[in-house]
């Protein structure tokens, strides 16, 4: 059995230590005592062998909150009293105390990304108290084998940590010896060795260069680590060196029929650099003008679209062009007119390009289209009926043409597009019936039955009549009287009901009869399965009806109920009823 007390491993002294110290800053003697006795308890718990994961976490969690507050009150009083002369002896036995607790943690349950991570964190914060972490890190990436993460964080750790550049590299290397499978380790093993290189220099460059040798030679055409790897060295903490060039020529040499290449030489030149297709050179521009590099972003593109080989080439080319021009026109700096400009009109006319020639294939880019168009009516659209016929089975094309005629007031279109999606989009539909319920109730009141009779009863679809049948009932019972709602559906009667019991007080006897009856009939159609109706009929007679119909009424459940999970929950409620309201029956009694 595994060992652990608070106790056994500080002296007397600490011990005092940290009480006088807790009770003067942090805590009052009442909120110690309740600290002691957690510690001991929890203790007891270990020494039991019963101690749960979540329970140890927790009070690793308690005891790091009390050593952040003892940190803060002791920086607190350095700099009052202009001295570090201040005793911080409480800092190493609250470390202590948590580390012990992670060991046991780690001893008896397995070793999870979660914990690995917040103990790396806990010993960065704590290096000069507790040094030994890193015997615990080796073990842990010797030991645990399930999560391929855990190497990357242990890597992570060692190289920024630790600046231990050998024992990063065996991390990364036991874990692709266990998953070598998984891709992101092999990108942080090119990682590692650009953090050595960014730290040594060009003494360096030939040892990350064979690491992304073998990683390219290992996945040939892997189009997506290749641009992991670029992503790896294209950072801004990255210093630019021989192997940018080497990296980027490659990608461009092995992946130039692949779309995606271009995309992410694309965005690399958005992003400040320019490439030399000549001299197989990339340079980092200092001050980028942001016009330049959107203009370099878009040659990167043309001579892309110049050299695709295939119709579907270009068509994909295209999809990624559009996207990263929305994505331009989104990032945009408002307050530079300059670059507002430049960037409408690149929209404009690479988007009016791609319309005319019938290239544009993608419902977001007809909708993206469609609102550049918004101050012509007529070309927006044309632009939203163009992109039904190219796709006619996507939700936000319909509901952007169907909220046009909306806003324009076209009543009739409006409905025709209603009617027209729902025969092909079906349920998808729901969304535009919304859109409708609300535009009728707010402004075409003579059409708000017509809707409701078309919504919940005339279409053929139970997703949509199941959404609106109870609006129609709520909206009849709200504009005429209680019994103009006609029940269709289980929630149509729950519906019913509630109405009915608002209404109880004032008409007493006859809703109670008519509530009797829907209660009746509800519980014939849906009590098979609906428990809480059950529940609800017999509050309700002991309520407001006849409480000696319970007991017909609990029984008629039972019976009717399929699942004797069913019927063992309507006896349980029952009692609770039975006792509640009996209860209840016997004070008014005493009363009179």
């Amino acid at each position: 059995m595994d060992t652990f007390t608070y106790s056994d491993a500080m002296s007397s002294e600490q011990l005092d230590v940290e009480k006088i110290f807790l009770t003067t800053y942090i805590m009052s003697f009442e909120k110690f005592k309740e600290l002691t006795d957690q510690r001991k308890l929890l203790n007891e718990i270990i020494l039991s062998g019963k101690a749960t994961e979540e329970q140890l976490v927790v009070q690793i969690n308690l005891e790091t909150i009390i050593l952040d507050s003892c940190k803060e009150k002791i920086e607190q009083a350095v700099k009052e009293t202009n001295t570090g002369d201040f005793n911080t002896e409480i800092i190493t036995i609250l470390s202590k105390r948590i580390n012990d607790v992670y060991m046991l943690l780690f001893k008896k349950f397995k070793y999870d990304i979660t914990l690995v991570s917040s103990y790396l964190e806990f010993c960065s914060k704590n290096k000069k108290i507790f040094s030994e972490y890193k015997i615990v890190l080796d073990d842990i990436m010797d030991t645990f084998h399930r999560d391929p993460e855990v190497y990357i964080t242990g890597a992570h750790h060692a190289l920024n940590e630790c600046n231990d550049i050998e024992s990063a590299r065996r991390y990364i290397a036991i874990g692709i010896k266990f998953h070598d499978d998984f891709k992101k380790l092999y990108v942080e093993e090119f990682w590692v060795e650009i953090q050595n290189l960014n730290k040594t220099g060009d003494i360096s460059i030939q040892t990350a260069l064979k690491k992304y040798n073998s990683i390219i030679q290992q996945f040939k055409n892997d189009i997506h680590i290749h641009i992991d790897l670029v992503d790896t060295i294209f950072n801004e903490k990255i210093k630019m060196s021989q192997l940018h060039c080497i990296i980027i020529r490659d990608m461009i040499d092995k992946q130039k029929e692949n779309e995606l290449m271009w995309q992410k030489l694309s965005k690399i030149h958005l992003n400040g650099y320019v490439y030399n297709y000549d001299t197989e050179i990339i340079q980092k521009v200092q001050d980028p003008n942001r016009i330049d590099c959107i203009k370099n972003c878009i040659c990167t593109y043309n001579k892309a679209l110049k050299e695709a080989k295939s119709i579907m080439n270009k068509r994909k080319l295209w999809e990624l062009f559009l996207d990263d021009v929305i994505e331009i026109y989104s990032s945009s700096d408002t307050d530079n007119q300059t670059n507002k400009n430049f960037i409408n009109k690149l929209a404009d006319q690479t988007f009016s390009q791609a319309y005319r020639s019938n290239i544009m294939k993608m419902p977001r880019h007809f909708i993206f289209w469609a609102d550049r168009n918004h101050y012509d009516k007529d070309r927006e659209l044309a632009v939203l009926k163009k992109g039904l016929t190219v796709s006619n089975n996507n939700v936000d094309l319909w509901s952007k043409l169907f909220k046009y005629y909306i806003n324009h007031d076209f009543l009739k279109n409006a409905m025709a597009v209603l009617f027209e999606s729902v025969s092909i989009i079906k349920e998808k539909s729901l969304p535009l019936w919304e859109i409708m319920e609300f535009y009728v109730l707010n402004t075409e009141e003579d059409m708000v039955e017509k809707f409701y009779k078309q919504a919940s009863i005339i279409v053929k679809i139970e997703e949509i009549n199941l959404r609106f049948r109870p609006e129609y009932l709520e909206w009849r019972v709200l504009t005429f009287d209680i019994e103009s709602g006609q029940p269709k559906c289980h929630d149509l009667y729950k519906r019913m009901l509630r109405f009915e019991t608002l209404n109880i007080i004032a008409n007493e006897e006859r809703h109670i009869k008519y509530m009797r009856k829907l209660y009746s009939e509800a519980c014939n159609k849906f009590g098979h399965m609906d428990v809480e109706l059950w529940y609800d009929c017999i509050r309700f007679e002991y309520m407001y009806g006849i409480p000696s119909l319970v007991d017909v009424i609990f029984a008629a459940g039972i019976n009717l109920l399929e699942k004797s999970s069913y019927k063992t929950k309507l006896t349980e409620m029952k009692t609770e009823l039975d006792a509640q309201f009996r209860l209840k029956i016997e004070v008014i009694h005493i009363e009179d």
